[in-house]
């Protein structure tokens, strides 16, 4: 579908005037659901998460698949850009733009169907993801990827940005956990996206339609430019930005699976209406290690440490949250696993099937880290409900840090680099270093694990200089994360 920059459609979008009207009419016969145009609206959706403010052309809140195409369908005979969007938690501005925002998280937001046999579930993109785990919960499985806006952010952005959350180590990113997509492609026609075999490719060689167009141009692809992806894609598991290049047969005659193709594009290639997602077994037992530290950089190497016994998930929490958490009504009541001041937290947290073998686990784990010299306590958490506490407060980390006070917020502009995880101690000590040498401090969040943190420097946006520090960071941080052969986000498919 049209992306949401004018450079890429080749025509300006259309802006409010007459035209504009004449569209929302256009809109407004077509489409069941709601058409929203007035500049209440349009205000409404000219912000996410982001530090971007752009203001749509208009709204559309589709009701049904129908909706869907109709909506493109108008927009590309008016040559004006669609932008697909749920909850608006994203960090890189991928759901503000100057187009025609589709809206799924009001009407589009069912559970479809539940297949416990083959672990699978069909679902429309606007279903709220904890709601979607609420609604699988009676069959004993969930959706894994769980980022922490799961209470608010929608399957089709877990789509849209390739979402990951605390346990990518042990199931992976949303691309892994995804069967198939119902989707609406630029010129209004269905197509049904899965994995083609290298026959069901070659028997879509001489057919016309869109779709066939594109199996062949991205095989074309695949086998063209396999050496220059090879060589220039980072080897790291959290690689979501951009298109999935590397996802495209190397080889003429391979198997291409769509679905996992499109997973990432932030709504600038398919429109889903539709998606079908793996699922997996909700663990019996989890046991968490909440190890404190007086060293940011030394729970980076206990990071590395840790990983050698395998959790299920390493998360790290920085002082700036806990200290901003201590000062907050709601979560000071939940912080009794915090002993200290400590500079940082690494949440270990471990599955198992009984109590015995968890313990087990956190006894090696206190022993490694006891062996190594790393850390000054560790708080040990079996009950369920104790554990809750901890990763309410690591769900809140970015509502917590966005409350601290001052000009000078916490905000996401080099916010989801990764790297290796044993290459993490010194490329954290760098990238500390860079943003010390700017004139400011930055909060650090996010999942060790995988080496993607959540890091955010402070800004004051209202001020020229701090615009100036921003880009100077920035720059200098994507030189460090080139070099040490990492991706500029591993937690959304911007680029």
């Amino acid at each position: 579908m049209p992306t949401r920059s004018s450079v890429s459609t080749g025509h300006p979008p259309v802006q409010p005037g007459h035209d504009t009207l004449d569209l929302a009419r256009e809109l407004e016969g077509e489409v069941e659901g709601e058409v929203r145009f007035d500049l209440v609206s349009r205000l409404l959706y000219s912000t996410d998460a982001s530090i971007y403010q752009i203001l749509p052309v208009g709204v559309v809140l589709p009701r049904s698949e129908e909706d869907v195409v109709a909506t493109v369908e108008i927009a590309r005979r008016r040559r004006v850009p669609v932008l697909p969007r749920g909850g608006g938690t994203s960090l890189a501005g991928q759901t503000v733009g100057p187009a025609i925002v589709i809206d799924y998280s009001k009407y589009m937001r069912t559970l479809l169907e539940v297949d416990a046999e083959r672990l699978s579930a069909r679902v429309q993109p606007g279903i709220v993801l904890d709601e979607l785990n609420r609604g699988l919960a009676g069959h004993g499985l969930m959706f894994a990827p769980d980022p922490s806006t799961s209470n608010r952010g929608n399957v089709g952005g877990a789509l849209g940005n390739n979402s990951c959350g605390a346990h990518s180590l042990v199931w992976g990113k949303t691309s892994d956990n995804v069967l198939g997509l119902r989707t609406v492609l630029s010129d209004g026609t269905m197509a049904d996206l899965g994995r083609l075999s290298a026959g069901r490719i070659a028997a879509m060689a001489g057919r016309d339609g869109l779709l066939a167009s594109i199996v062949r141009e991205l095989t074309s692809v695949g086998v063209e430019y396999r050496r220059e992806v090879e060589a220039r894609y980072p080897k790291v598991s959290r690689r979501v930005s951009g298109y999935n290049l590397d996802k495209l047969p190397p080889v003429t005659g391979g198997e291409l699976d769509l679905a996992e193709f499109v997973v990432g594009s932030e709504g600038t290639l398919v429109n889903v209406t539709e998606a079908t997602l793996r699922l997996v077994p909700v663990p019996r037992r989890r046991a968490l290690a909440a190890v404190h530290f007086a060293d940011l950089i030394e729970s980076m190497e206990a990071t590395v440490a840790a990983l050698e016994l395998g959790p299920a998930a390493v998360e790290h929490v920085g002082a700036m949250i806990l200290r901003q958490a201590r000062d907050n009504l709601e979560y000071s009541r939940m912080m009794g696993w915090v002993q200290g001041d400590p500079e940082a937290v690494l949440l270990v947290e471990f599955v198992g099937h009984s109590e015995a073998e968890l313990c087990d686990r956190l006894d090696r784990l206190e022993g490694r880290m006891r062996r190594a010299g790393l850390g000054y306590a560790t708080t040990r958490l079996t009950d369920a409900a104790d554990q809750a506490k901890v990763w309410a407060v690591r769900r809140a980390g970015l509502g917590l840090m966005m409350n601290a006070p001052g000009a000078e917020k916490p905000l996401p502009f080099v916010e989801d680099t990764a790297v290796d995880p044993e290459s993490l101690p010194e490329f954290i000590r760098r990238f500390d270093e860079i943003v010390r040498e700017a004139g400011t401090e930055a909060g650090y969040y996010g999942h060790a694990s995988v080496g993607c943190l959540h890091i955010r420097p402070l800004v004051d946006l209202k001020r020229r200089s701090g615009v100036d520090r921003m880009v100077a960071i920035a720059e200098a941080v994507s030189d460090l994360v080139l070099e040490f052969g990492g991706s500029m986000s591993g937690e959304h498919g911007d680029g």
